[in-house]
């Protein structure tokens, strides 16, 4: 009996160290998957990481005195805020900047980022939290390009991941690829390209800051809506989670319709239909006389 007793105490023994095994790999498992969470590593940090333009007014531009500024600067100062971080800003090239998420270079993109079917298989979007149209800009003397018919044989000047691009080429358009709004215009005004596409905003801002500019509004892209939003990456569920209750609290505390009245003079975050007469209504006033590349 001894032994039997023996050799059942030492069974009990090696059932026990395996369960404990097995806890012991369940619990790091839980603490590699926690500290993988791309939210928890933002708060660890203390940072979000956004990336921007920085070249891109009224959305992300530097003032003066050489201060980063913007709408956009200043609503991913407020989510970080409701995230209880800081927001941590990295400028570059549009076209490098979705990269940075799938890099982990950043967290996210806070740039007037449209929301398009495509970025939608890699990223999840936090929002919107700004509607628009669009407006396809021509030089001053351009009387061919007057509707979605007139773009076929014609070159457009806008960035490779345009959310535009589709659209455009399917109206019969070439893409002459440039990375600024400023390069856009310049090939327009030299003849290189034909038009390039602004959102009433951004192009009222380039015509207050180059009130000579030999450019004009042929029309506005029918029956499209844009909105910007806030891309996360596949799989990171919690900062995704996080980043919209902020959007949400954002909105119904006012926030953002504030800092919207001060950039735009207008409402731009709410879907709400005055906000395309709005803006028709803005750009019609602005070139009388006289791109969005996201």
């Amino acid at each position: 009996y001894i032994g039997v007793f023996m050799k059942l105490a030492l069974l009990g023994r090696q059932a026990l160290m395996g369960v404990m095994a097995v806890a012991l790999v369940a619990g790091m498992s839980v603490k590699t998957f926690a500290a993988e969470n791309l939210l928890n590593k933002v708060k660890e940090r203390g940072t979000l990481l956004v990336g921007l333009e920085g070249t891109y007014p009224p959305y992300t531009y530097h003032d003066d005195n050489g201060e980063l500024t913007g709408f956009d600067v200043e609503v991913a100062k407020a989510i970080a805020d409701k995230l209880g971080v800081e927001a941590d800003f990295t400028e570059s090239d549009w076209d490098s900047l979705l990269a940075g998420i799938d890099s982990g270079r950043l967290d996210t993109v806070i740039n007037a980022v449209s929301i398009t079917p495509e970025r939608e298989e890699k990223y999840d979007f936090a929002g919107p939290y700004f509607y628009i149209t669009q407006q396809i800009v021509v030089a001053k003397d351009n009387d061919d390009i007057v509707d979605m018919a007139s773009p076929d044989g014609k070159k457009e000047a806008n960035t490779a991941t345009t959310a535009y691009l589709d659209i455009l080429e399917d109206a019969g358009a070439s893409l002459v690829q440039i990375s600024t709004a400023d390069e856009a215009v310049s090939l327009i005004e030299s003849g290189r390209a034909d038009f390039t596409t602004f959102n009433s905003v951004v192009f009222n801002e380039y015509l207050q800051q180059h009130p000579d500019a030999n450019l004009k509004v042929a029309f506005v892209i029918p029956d499209v809506v844009d909105t910007y939003a806030v891309p996360i990456k596949k799989g990171e569920t919690a900062l995704y989670d996080a980043v919209q209750n902020a959007i949400d609290e954002l909105k119904e505390d006012g926030t953002l319709s504030k800092l919207s009245e001060d950039y735009f003079g207008t409402d731009f975050t709410q879907p709400q239909d005055e906000n395309a007469a709005n803006t028709d209504t803005a750009s019609e006033d602005a070139t009388t006389e006289s791109t969005d590349e996201n």
